[in-house]
């Protein structure tokens, strides 16, 4: 069994509020985006990396493709868009592709290989990088007013990686896209298929969202580097 990796790089980071993409930041003295393709070509599993960019960063990529021996293409206007032209450029005879966000920086080994051998167990199409809610759960339709209590045993947070076998990843992608669709887990939960939870151990595999989840990220492999 083996896998790509398409890492979507592709976004805009409004929220994050700089002057370019945050995946583009130095974060601990690399490019946010490369931290996630150097945790893949960790796996021997792992065929092929594919990064995926906004269209005006192509160009500057060139230099990450030799370095790093991996393929970049362009992205789309929303997340599916990219995660679509990625899948476009996966190689024949590649069993699963794990789909990663590239503001997800601190994605180590050990969570790949593990989402990435319960995606390949019997009986199942995929799996997903997760954690268990540890906040309290409050639903709200206005964001103000609390309609109500939702037990947090049963609520899992998705994080990626998320794996799934190629042929059902791209079956699913070459449909149209529904513009609620914020991960790759729901288009293969529409099938009915089963779709396996990994849990990450921890919550370091967070999304960097806010300046504070950039520090905080930084902060964690700076400390990594001092266990090596």
């Amino acid at each position: 069994m083996n896998f790509a990796a398409v890492i979507v790089a592709g976004g805009a980071g409004k929220r994050f509020g700089a002057e370019q993409p945050k995946q583009f930041l130095l974060l601990n003295k690399k490019e946010m985006f490369v931290w996630s393709i150097l945790a893949f070509k960790k796996i021997k599993e792992c065929r092929q990396i594919i990064l995926v960019v906004p269209e005006y960063k192509l160009a500057e990529m060139q230099k990450y493709k030799k370095m790093y021996k991996i393929e970049i293409v362009s992205g789309g206007k929303e997340r599916y868009n990219s995660v679509k032209n990625g899948l476009d450029c996966v190689k024949e005879n590649i069993d699963f592709v794990a789909v990663h966000d590239a503001a997800r920086p601190l994605v180590t080994e050990k969570i790949i290989k593990d989402v990435f051998n319960s995606a390949a167990c019997a009986g199942c199409v995929g799996a997903i990088a997760s954690s268990p809610a540890k906040d309290s759960i409050k639903f709200s339709k206005n964001g103000r007013n609390i309609i109500n209590s939702i037990d947090r045993k049963n609520i899992w947070l998705a994080q990626t990686p998320q794996i799934f076998k190629t042929e059902l990843l791209k079956k699913v992608y070459s449909k149209k896209i529904p513009e609620n669709i914020t991960d790759d887990a729901q288009l293969i939960e529409k099938l009915g298929k089963k779709v396996n939870l990994v849990d990450c151990g921890g919550y370091e595999n967070f999304k960097v969202t806010q300046i504070i989840d950039f520090k905080l990220a930084e902060i964690i492999l700076q400390q990594r580097e001092k266990c090596l």
